[in-house]
C-alpha cells in the first residue's frame, strides 16, 4: 500500500471496508458448529472488532486504539487461525480464521498510516 498517494478520506474508506471484511467472518464464525469450541473467544474478539467499529464511525481515526490491545487482538486471532489451520473437520469455512488474520492486519496498517500521518501533521 502506497501509503503517500492515499487521501484521508480514502483511508477512512479501506478502514470501513476492513471494519466490514473483519466483523463478517468473525460473526460467522460465531454462529458455526465447526467453530463452537472456541465460540467464547470468537464472540470476544467479535465485541471488541464491533466497539471499535462503532468508534471509529465516531472519531474517524484508530489513534483511539492502543498499540498493546491491537497487537494482542492479531496474536488471538492469528492463534484461532493455527488452532484450526489442520483441523480435517473443517470444510472452506476454515478460510475464515485466516480472512480475519489478513482483515486484522490491514487494519493495523491503517492505523499506523493514520498515525504518523498525524504526527507529520503536528
Amino acid at each position: 500500500m502506497n501509503e503517500n498517494s492515499l487521501k484521508s478520506s480514502d483511508i477512512r474508506g479501506k478502514i470501513d471496508i476492513a471494519f466490514a471484511r473483519l466483523i463478517g467472518p468473525l460473526a460467522i464464525m460465531n454462529e458455526l458448529k465447526s467453530y463452537e469450541n472456541s465460540q467464547e473467544e470468537i464472540h470476544n474478539l467479535l465485541d471488541i472488532v464491533i466497539k471499535w467499529g462503532a468508534k471509529f464511525q465516531s472519531v474517524q481515526n484508530l489513534s483511539f486504539i492502543n498499540s498493546d490491545e491491537i497487537l494482542s487482538v492479531y496474536n488471538r486471532m492469528d492463534a484461532l487461525k493455527d488452532k484450526f489451520l489442520f483441523d480435517n473437520n473443517l470444510g472452506l469455512e476454515s478460510e475464515l480464521s485466516d480472512e480475519i488474520v489478513i482483515w486484522i492486519y490491514e487494519l493495523m496498517e491503517l492505523r499506523k498510516i493514520q498515525i504518523e500521518r498525524d504526527l507529520k501533521n503536528e
